[in-house]
């Protein structure tokens, strides 16, 4: 079965992404790129903390992360979705070097800053088709 747009691999309404990103500008953009997409956005959220809150009553298709927060690793979030069976892409500058010595980031697939358009979205829809 193949999911286009944001369909959701649950059943019929849109695929919910979860947005972790601490810079405004940014977050609004995948905000937009999501929405204009078909995707219902969960979010955004600027701190792990206000991501771990919205994972704890709601529970996303797929969800793009930022590497840091303010200093602070996304990496207990990246944790909570892959316990739950959500998968996840990274939206960061930083380089797989970066991510080595952190086992749930080291293998997650990095769409990097500035975000790709295109790049984001086959990522996302290679997600929900492999569902």
């Amino acid at each position: 079965m193949r999911f286009h747009s944001g369909e959701s691999p649950g059943g019929p309404g849109p695929c919910q992404v979860l947005v972790v990103e601490d810079e405004a500008v940014i977050a609004l953009q995948l905000e937009l790129i999501l929405t204009d997409a078909g995707f219902v956005v969960i979010g955004p959220a600027p701190t792990v903390a206000a991501a771990m809150a919205l994972l704890a009553s709601q529970r996303p298709d797929a969800a793009v992360l930022d590497v840091n927060l303010h200093g602070e690793r996304v990496t207990p979030v990246a944790e909570a979705l892959t316990a739950m069976g959500v998968p996840f892409v990274l939206s960061s500058a930083y380089d797989a070097a970066d991510l080595a010595s952190d086992a749930v980031l080291a293998g997650a697939r990095n769409v990097g800053k500035p975000i790709k358009l295109a790049v984001l979205l086959e990522a996302l829809r290679g997600f929900l088709d492999r569902r």
